[in-house]
């Protein structure tokens, strides 16, 4: 039995049942779920059959497991749980923002990279500049991912918004966002953060950051069911956010000069909300993270992470990617293998011998391979892996 700071690695590892015959390291994707996340959406679809779907005592149920996820993801990023928008990805939650600020021609955003950036949050950007007449600035960009804060300082003054990724989902690389936050204050400019990197796997504070939003899925590192994300709004943020959807959940009528009223945060962005089942496997998976510590997470994530740097680093003609500190990376491991080894093809070899990594752009329609080994991963896996990388390189 392999016991680390009181946590047992055998019993994590039985939670997850992916690791009795495969080797998952594309957590970055998707994470599988622990089997208490998996009774725990069982169980509440139990309890609605039981009582019907749709009863008083059903209703509170909800409405229980509702505040208790909101509360677990406040205590996650460091909010008010009434701040904590329910979604299905980080994508609803980054429109939301690109389709509720009044826009007007002339406005500026600012975003790191460009298609260095995740499509989710690169997209909706490009598409107002195109439809909008809105400016958009992007930052030149390092192989990390990396960019100049002289740059940032000078099309900061002016914008709108400012948007990035806290982690790269394409070499791991930590942003610097506490600086970002600073030159977004300082310029009076809405500062939006896509957290799908790292939210679950490193420490995130939405006050420290001074964001006014933030979007990240529950089925990354959060280990939650797909079909649930996470959208935070800030209160002052959300006074000048236009909800784009409407519904009796989200507005009230007045009964007589039929005038409409958004209702409170965040009941005001969550027309039509019923992803019930994805709440209690959400609700699952954090306390289970939480109860770990995302600080515990963190170290368990980087072990497996160093050895696949390193041993993989050895391979001739491989290049890696993301910086080498440690404390400015994520479990997060990308290399591109020599110009004789398609990464595509590496990838499907790989996932024949029970080994997941996936392939990734880093720019420039470079295709690079990733692995993305999470808490439930450990050493010997890495080891077995950058083995079975080493043989496939030729």
């Amino acid at each position: 039995m392999n016991v680390t700071d009181g946590i047992d690695e055998e019993e994590i590892r039985k939670d997850f049942v992916v690791t009795r015959k495969t080797i998952y390291m594309n957590n970055g994707a998707i994470a599988p779920t622990p089997l208490s996340t998996i009774k725990a959406m069982t169980d509440f679809m139990l309890r609605l059959s039981e009582s019907g779907p749709d009863t008083s005592q059903t209703a509170e149920q909800t409405r229980l497991l509702l505040d208790e996820l909101r509360t677990r993801i406040a205590h996650l990023i460091n909010c008010d749980k009434d701040e904590v928008v329910l979604t299905q990805s980080t994508t609803e939650g980054i429109n939301m923002v690109a389709r509720g600020i009044v826009w007007k021609k002339g406005d500026t955003i600012v975003v790191r990279g460009g298609r260095h950036e995740h499509y989710a949050n690169y997209l909706p950007w490009l598409s107002l500049s195109q439809k909008r007449g809105v400016a958009l600035k992007e930052l030149a960009v390092d192989e990390s991912g990396y960019f100049d804060f002289g740059q940032l300082e000078k099309v900061a003054k002016g914008a709108r918004l400012v948007t990035m990724s806290h982690v790269l989902y394409n070499t791991g690389a930590i942003m610097p966002l506490e600086e970002v936050g600073r030159i977004a204050a300082d310029n009076n400019s809405l500062f939006c953060v896509d957290a799908a990197q790292s939210a679950g796997t490193i420490p995130v504070d939405v006050k420290k950051i001074r964001c006014h939003f933030m979007a990240f899925p529950g089925f990354k590192w959060l280990c939650g069911p797909t079909g649930i994300g996470i959208f935070y709004c800030s209160k002052q943020a959300a006074e000048i956010l236009e909800p784009q959807d409407i519904g009796g959940e989200s507005a009230t009528l007045s009964d007589t000069t039929d005038t409409i009223a958004n209702l409170d945060m965040p009941a005001r962005f969550q027309a039509g909300f019923r992803n019930y089942p994805g709440v209690a496997g959400l609700e699952a998976s954090l306390r289970y993270l939480l109860r770990i510590g995302i600080g515990s997470v963190r170290q368990r994530n980087m072990q497996p992470a160093r050895v696949l740097r390193e041993e993989i680093g050895k391979i001739a003609g491989v290049r890696l990617y993301g910086p080498d500190e440690e404390d400015k990376r994520s479990s997060i491991v990308t290399f591109m293998p020599p110009p004789t080894t398609d990464p595509s093809t590496l990838v499907k070899r790989l996932e024949e011998n029970s080994i997941i990594f996936a392939q990734r752009d880093v720019g420039g329609s470079k295709k690079a391979v990733r692995a993305a080994p999470h808490f439930f991963n450990n050493e010997q896996e890495a080891m077995t892996a950058s083995s079975y990388v080493k043989n496939l390189i030729r």
